[in-house]
């Protein structure tokens, strides 16, 4: 993700250095390669017509205009992506939750022991740490699974496996 807005960004600012500069040479050289670069990957951002080396300002404007929608279009399905995310996230572990407290076959201690550990990779994924620091302290509650009964340690896998991957 990262990159393509990395990208985006650096093609806004120099279609905004090239209109302040004001220099015809360089708007149509600017046209030009953001046209080719961008026309398989952002909807009507080709020429209108099939016009070669005469541009305007005014086509440089739709072409910046275009590349900040297509930012603003990506960023807004990430962030809807990242909220979704965590929602299932938040979802999958109540529901886990529930199924322990409501197990017939696990002792009070287990169920306890169970739930203290779910909370504690719960607060570890709404840490704002990278990725590598969650993985270390997640890490040690893998081995603690091993010892778990296997559906008890599946669901909690998977939901480590979901912090991980947000």
């Amino acid at each position: 993700m990262s990159d393509l807005l990395i990208l985006l960004d650096k093609d806004i600012k120099r279609c905004e250095d090239v209109l302040k500069m004001n220099n015809y040479l360089e708007i149509v050289i600017a046209v030009e390669e953001l046209f080719d670069k961008y026309k398989g990957s952002i909807k009507d951002i080709g020429s209108d017509n099939d016009r070669v080396w005469n541009y305007s300002k005014k086509d440089l404007e739709n072409i910046m205009n275009k590349l900040k929608l297509h930012r603003d279009k990506f960023i807004n399905e990430y962030n809807e992506s990242r909220i979704n995310s965590s929602v299932n996230l938040k979802i999958m572990i109540d529901s886990t939750k529930d199924e322990i407290k409501n197990s017939k076959t696990l002792s009070k201690e287990k169920i306890q022991e169970v739930l203290d550990l779910l909370n504690s990779i719960e607060k570890i994924s709404n840490e704002k740490i990278s990725i590598d620091e969650k993985w270390i302290k997640l890490r040690l509650y893998m081995n603690l699974l091993s010892k778990e009964d296997v559906s008890i340690a599946c669901k909690i896998i998977n939901i480590t496996n979901i912090i991980l991957n947000n």
